[in-house]
């Protein structure tokens, strides 16, 4: 399956379909179509794509082969759309068939849970025996329900690929979520981002992070997946001791992308005292390769957390979240990530 022999990003719904029409009609220009129901038919599911600023042709409108969701087809070479029978959450791209034997999954496993809370291990095995032919999924796949019945997020357990798949484990998208909210796209479903992200953050070992807390009153904690070799990580690390002066608590994954990250980030979580830890990786982002800790064997403490966290689906270090699950994307060196954070 194409999903998942490729780490480049999944294909955003909102980069060549919407974004130059939605830039240049505001939201108060038109009036939006009323809001529609599970039993609308396809000419209102017509009218909300035109009227939110689809430029695409539409071609045709069908069930798709989950259950809730339609297919819609567009012409001028683009990839299709998934979108609800209530047209509240859209997705762009295409089921693709699951090429493992179907094993059976009952209805009081696969049920639906709130979004961005992950399968139980019940459900999760029954989903994994559905997958015997992905080489990439194993057991450390991790999935979660999301706001569309009937769909779960998932990350491979290999490679940390993020994919959509039915509840049943038969079909999968390699798409995103984004909603539709009084006829117009609102983006991507950040609802579901912050709750499931909130969720990794709790199944984060915290014995083994690198943590510098606030000085004084904490007034906010963040997450970073850092490198040692990131060149942005090491202008984000040489501000930990700022932030933490603001009351900012900084807790650090330890995520090595680099190759030559690996083995000298290994050998600085052999060191069992946090604190000491913090210390080696605060050298590491210095280039100081300390030899007063290593590691006795091949053993890596990394990993548990490096598996934890690619269900924040990873692209790029840093990495930084709010508490709240929020992925910060602006620039670290400004008055934008106090704001971020509701410091001021």
């Amino acid at each position: 399956m194409s999903s998942f022999n490729s780490s480049a990003k999944l294909t955003a719904l909102f980069g060549a379909l919407f974004l130059g029409a939605l830039a240049s009609v505001p939201a108060y220009a038109q009036s939006a179509p009323a809001a529609i129901s599970a039993s609308s038919d396809y000419n209102q599911i017509r009218a909300l794509l035109t009227h939110a600023g689809l430029q695409a042709p539409i071609t045709n409108i069908a069930p798709s082969a989950i259950d809730g969701l339609l297919v819609v087809t567009l012409g001028a070479n683009q990839e299709p759309l998934l979108i609800t029978t209530a047209a509240d959450y859209v997705i762009q791209g295409a089921l693709e068939a699951n090429p493992s034997p179907a094993v059976a999954i009952a209805s009081h496993i696969s049920a639906n849970q709130p979004a961005g809370t992950p399968v139980s291990k019940t459900y999760k095995s029954a989903l994994l025996d559905n997958m015997k032919a992905l080489a990439n999924i194993d057991q450390d796949t991790a999935f979660y329900h999301t706001n569309i019945k009937g769909l779960l997020w998932g990350v491979s357990g290999t490679g940390g690929v993020p994919f959509l798949v039915s509840a049943d484990g038969r079909y999968f998208i390699n798409g995103e979520i984004s909603k539709i909210e009084n006829g117009y796209f609102v983006g991507l479903d950040y609802e579901f981002e912050r709750k499931k992200n909130q969720h990794v953050f709790s199944q984060l070992d915290e014995n083994a992070l690198a943590i510098y807390p606030a000085k004084g009153e904490e007034k906010a904690v963040v997450y970073v997946a850092t490198d040692i070799n990131c060149p942005y990580c090491k202008l984000f690390h040489a501000r930990i001791g700022e932030f933490n002066a603001k009351g900012i608590t900084v807790k650090a994954i330890g995520y090595p992308v680099y190759d030559e990250s690996f083995e000298p980030m290994r050998h600085m979580w052999c060191e069992s005292d946090p604190s000491k830890r913090a210390t080696l990786l605060s050298a590491g982002m210095k280039g100081i390769r300390s030899q007063s800790v290593r590691c006795t064997g091949d053993e890596n403490h990394l990993l548990g957390n490096q598996i934890t966290a690619q269900g924040l689906a990873i692209f790029a270090t840093p990495a930084i979240f709010n508490a709240q699950g929020d992925l910060f994307q602006g620039n670290f060196t400004s008055d934008e990530f106090l704001e971020f954070l509701n410091i001021r």
